[in-house]
């Protein structure tokens, strides 16, 4: 969008909000486009530069919708002494403002974190945007304290799913179904989406085979194409929740599992032995109900669980490690080449909403350009160019004068006047509405019972401060699956806080041990459905994550204080050392989330979608554990002495299930 565009645009804008009665067509077409036939001449629909005009309004007004405006358009008289009515068109103040907000202290650190548990690179900038228009509208978030941190991780397609859900667009995408190992064309009516067992969902009605579905979304391969808006009606409410219910009232079945003795100690928590098995193994049953999640869990544990019963998930646990295994060390698609150095690009839309949500925070001031430029991440030359367009814009009255919004920038700090029409923030897209709602109920495993109410009830008043337009906030429904030790969150939350000593007895997944450790925890951090607990370990010296579902039990120990100079760091899965092995892998679109939660390096675009990064591993041990569950989405590219390590892992695991695997 030029700047021309967005001068024209912000302008209309300005109009429609400032008039009360209503615009016509021709007075917006002369103020706004400077379309005016000479004195005399009766206007003509039919003249060339008339229709251009015309069409460029029709498009303006489809861009401002698309931001959250509703422009009413009504009969009335142009003036007083007119005799024959036209069309008028104007946008209810009330529909496109923020309403005043106020908010308690826990409610503003509530909504602070909730922005932190988005930011991420789908959803962080709606959910920061957010936050910046409610604090406008008169919440002040506080600083969130350091020792929460939750995160939500979105797949990719999330933002074109929620969008088109929003809108009432069809989508169209490719398909692998694991039930028949087909990938097809899916055209589908999209209601919304929903999280189950530590995966995101799509529910809606698929066209072509005329029924409800539900689709998991990290098998959706390649690009989600979205329709035009308005191609089907909303889903009556509660209907995503009875479509993902489907997926719980899936019967629970039970798995026959081996596994080896004193092994897979975390697995075993969860089963239920029936006694001793062939020489060197113990017999149990699993429950569980989706083969795909359930694979997923089982392939990470390599040679040490065998699937016995029923064949079916068997088969997907070996369609994994062999995916993982044919993935290793293959070359990938080629690294997208970059003619020009990489820059930000600002859209226009980009452009025009962050001029709207300017006034309001120049309002709040005083307020400089650096202050400005770091606010929006702007560069002092957009600051400039931002603020020059504002001067441009203002309302005009019906002689044709224009009262242009006057900006001042005097040693550096920067004032504004005459800019009423803008000076309340607009209201939240479905967007950055649903991406705070989606990073308050992420917070809901810290708050315990009392506060839950309230969480869930300022979700609804973000909620509710939504456009109520052409787009309505798309159906989302985020469970948090039952997690082992979540009593154990708000007791490790309040020992962060205390700065109190702990001892953990923790198991080891890679090393199958359980071990002591003493610790003081330094805060909480989410990743996806799990919570980990940042701490310093006195055993080892040094910062180390603990998995809160591993702890087999804690209780208070003599206080130990810090080690001088001790950083605490960041809430990571992932930490550095001075002995660690750098990796390279290359990661599947669905397997993309990677790249953020574990602190990876270097990411190269491929052309393929892919991602090639480069990670840094304390033991090599690990490493095959994490690549087998991901079936060759996430592909170890080298070292060598990696590569052959993961090798010699996968193949001691397929072999249990028979199949001879070459080791080259």
């Amino acid at each position: 969008m030029s700047e021309a565009k967005t001068s024209r645009l912000l302008n209309l804008l300005i109009a429609l909000l400032h008039t009360e009665l209503g615009l016509s067509r021709d007075r917006i077409l002369r103020d706004i486009y400077g379309y005016d036939p000479a004195f005399g001449e009766e206007p003509d629909d039919e003249d060339p530069e008339k229709v251009a005009v015309l069409r460029k309004f029709e498009r303006d007004k489809n861009d401002l919708r698309a931001m959250g405006a509703v422009i009413l358009e009504e009969q009335g008289f142009e003036r007083w002494d007119s005799t024959e009515e036209v069309p008028k068109y104007r946008i209810d103040p009330k529909g496109f403002r923020l309403p005043p907000q106020q908010f308690t202290a826990e409610e503003s650190t509530w909504l602070a974190l909730a922005a932190l548990a988005c930011d991420d690179a789908v959803a962080g900038a709606d959910a920061q945007r957010a936050l910046r228009r409610l604090e406008a509208a008169g919440a002040l978030p506080e600083t969130p304290p350091s020792q929460v941190q939750p995160r939500v991780r979105l797949d990719p397609h999330w933002l074109a799913l929620t969008d088109a859900a929003a809108r009432g667009a069809e989508v169209t995408f490719d398909y692998h179904a694991t039930s028949t190992g087909e990938t097809r064309r899916r055209r589908v009516q999209p209601w919304g989406l929903g999280q189950r067992f530590g995966q995101w969902y799509l529910a809606g009605l698929d066209v072509d085979r005329g029924g409800q579905r539900v689709f998991r979304l990290s098998r959706i391969r390649g690009n989600v194409a979205v329709g035009e808006p308005g191609a089907f009606a909303p889903p009556e409410e509660g209907a995503l929740q009875r479509a993902l219910d489907g997926l719980d009232a899936v019967p629970e079945r039970r798995a026959r599992l081996r596994i080896a003795e004193d092994r897979a100690l975390e697995l075993r928590r969860h089963w239920e032995p029936r006694g001793p098995g062939p020489a060197g193994w113990d017999v149990g049953d699993l429950a569980y109900r989706d083969v795909s999640f359930t694979a997923e869990r089982i392939s990470g544990f390599g040679d040490a669980v065998v699937v016995e019963d029923p064949p079916e998930l068997a088969a997907e646990v070996v369609a994994r490690l062999r995916g993982a295994l044919d993935a290793l060390g293959s070359r990938g698609a080629d690294e997208v080449v970059q003619i020009k150095p990489t820059r930000k690009i600002t859209s226009g839309q980009e452009r025009l909403e962050r001029l709207m949500d300017l006034v309001p925070f120049l309002l709040g001031g005083p307020v400089t350009v650096e202050d400005i430029a770091e606010r929006f991440g702007m560069t002092q030359r957009q600051v400039t160019q931002a603020l020059d367009l504002l001067q441009e814009a203002g309302p005009i009255d019906s002689a044709g004068f224009q009262s242009y919004i006057e900006i001042l920038v005097e040693d550096g700090v920067v004032t504004v006047a005459n800019a009423d029409e803008l000076a309340r923030p607009r209201r939240l897209s479905p967007g950055e509405a649903v991406a705070l709602q989606l990073g308050l109920k992420a917070l809901l495993p810290l708050a315990g019972r009392e506060a839950t109410d309230a969480l869930l009830r300022l979700a609804d008043r973000v909620g509710a401060v939504a456009v109520a337009g052409g787009q309505g906030l798309p159906q989302v429904d985020v469970r948090s699956e039952p997690q082992r030790n979540a009593e154990l969150i708000p007791l490790l939350s309040s020992a962060a806080r205390a700065g109190a000593t702990l001892l953990l007895r923790y198991i080891n997944p890679t090393k199958d041990e359980v071990t002591e450790r003493r610790i003081n925890p330094l805060g909480l951090f989410s990743d996806g459905d799990r919570w980990y607990v940042n701490s310093y370990c006195h055993r080892a010296q040094a910062r180390r994550v603990f998995r809160v579902d591993r702890i087999e039990s804690v209780e208070p120990a003599e206080p130990l204080p810090l080690p001088d100079g001790f950083e605490p760091g960041t809430g990571s899965v992932f930490m550095r050392g001075p002995d660690d092995v750098e990796v390279t892998l290359r990661l599947a679109p669905q397997a993309r989330w990677v790249e953020s939660s574990y602190e990876t390096e270097d990411g190269r675009d491929l052309v393929d979608g892919s991602r090639r990064v480069r990670l840094h591993v304390a033991d090599l041990a690990w490493l095959p554990a994490f690549l087998a569950p991901f079936g060759g989405a996430a592909a170890l590219e080298g070292p060598p002495d990696a590569v052959e390590a993961a090798r010699a892992w996968l193949v001691s695991a397929l072999a249990r299930y028979g199949g001879a695997t070459p080791t080259r």
